[in-house]
């Protein structure tokens, strides 16, 4: 990404949040990830972040991971009022706007919100947030800026994919509309969070709006993600402020998910199945995860020592067992006999799961249409 940005020759290096997994990365990531950076701030790039869900700190007045590298160049900025200041009167030819909002368990902390519902928070983060895009693009509006301005955001927006094949994303924090995003003053809405390439405001050029963009992740984090391009994207403005964009793939690691149905073979067969099909599959340098259908007696015949040899993957992450319940007659016929909504109707259904009765149903259920209706008659 780094390389394709020098060849670029790019105006802006924009990193749309989530640096690291976890809040508090080990020496040896922040290492690396200041050595990608390095050959951006040599060339004199300016380089952005946001700061994202997973490089906040928990804990009340620690910093986040980002906020050394502003100390470390002045080429760096972080998105906080004095930065971003900065970064404007740097910046001739581009505005930019983001913003380092209040998180839930920041306001739940503040005397004024105390016994609020973590939904009443929620609200309160999405009210701080809506009302400064509101006034950065009123701001923009007032001062009728002859260049492209960009909206960069870590924020969940409605309809957002997290990943192919999956539902719309659910989630507690703050959810945007599109709208509320694409305002006419912004030429280009950057975001991150989602790792999923997309523009939720696809086509929207043509009506003066700007493209509302996931970047989405270089790199594949879990097993939802193993069919999904990934990549970065690169930006271009015209001299009427419009944006174009394209995303640029990343040679990122494979994920493969192997499925293997073992529920119809014999013991012996077991095994030979499951590395029949590992032996057809191209699993070189892929994090591999292994699903297995199986009965519930045919794990103890998997053997993980034999299934680890025969691959030759990069790591195999995990095995799988979708385990097959077989429902036995008797279970079923007493389920069917619970279910039945008269004594006859269960007399009836019991006669049914006993073979050695069917014959005689006829003969049963009139004896128990006798037997009812002289109980009926005593009482």
């Amino acid at each position: 990404m780094v390389q394709k940005a020098l060849e670029e020759e790019i105006d802006l290096f924009l990193f749309c949040g989530d640096a690291y997994k976890e809040p508090q990365p080990t020496p040896t990531e922040q290492r690396i990830f200041a050595c990608a950076l390095r050959p951006l701030l040599d060339k004199g790039i300016p380089t952005v972040f946001v700061i994202g869900n997973h490089d906040y700190s928990n804990t009340a007045g620690r910093v986040n991971a980002l906020q050394i590298f502003p100390d470390l160049h002045d080429k760096v900025y972080l998105f906080q009022d004095r930065i971003v200041k900065t970064l404007r009167q740097n910046l001739e030819k581009l505005g930019l706007s983001g913003y380092l909002g209040p998180r839930e368990n920041m306001l739940a902390g503040q005397k004024e919100n105390l016994g609020k519902t973590p939904e009443e928070l929620n609200a309160l983060v999405h009210e701080y947030y809506a009302n400064f895009i509101e006034n950065e693009a009123e701001k923009i509006r007032n001062k009728n800026l002859p260049y492209p301005a960009i909206l960069a955001a870590h924020i969940h927006v409605a309809d957002a994919i997290i990943s192919e094949g999956s539902e719309r994303i659910k989630s507690r924090d703050p959810i945007f509309n599109v709208a509320a995003l694409a305002k006419r003053e912004f030429s280009y809405v950057a975001l991150g969070h989602i790792h999923k390439h997309q523009d939720l405001n696809e086509g929207a050029v043509e009506h003066g709006e700007p493209p509302v963009v996931y970047s989405g992740s270089i790199e594949r984090i879990t097993f939802s993600e193993e069919k999904d391009p990934k990549g970065f994207v690169i930006v271009e403005f015209d001299e009427h402020k419009r944006a174009t964009y394209r995303h640029v793939q990343t040679p990122a690691r494979p994920m493969q998910t192997i499925k293997i149905n073992i529920k119809e073979k014999g013991d012996h067969e077991v095994m030979q199945e499951i590395l029949s099909t590992l032996s057809c599959c191209d699993t070189k340098d892929a994090i591999v995860r292994i699903n297995i259908e199986c009965k519930k007696n045919q794990q103890r015949l998997v053997d993980l020592v034999e299934i680890k040899k025969a691959l030759s993957c990069f790591n195999l992450s995990t095995i799988e067992f979708n385990v097959h319940q077989e429902k036995s007659v008797e279970d079923s016929s007493r389920r069917a006999i619970a279910r039945a909504s008269t004594m006859r109707e269960a007399f009836s259904r019991y006669i049914d799961a006993r073979k050695d009765l069917v014959p005689k149903k006829d003969k049963l259920l009139s004896k128990f249409d006798e037997l009812e209706h002289e109980l009926n008659q005593v009482v």
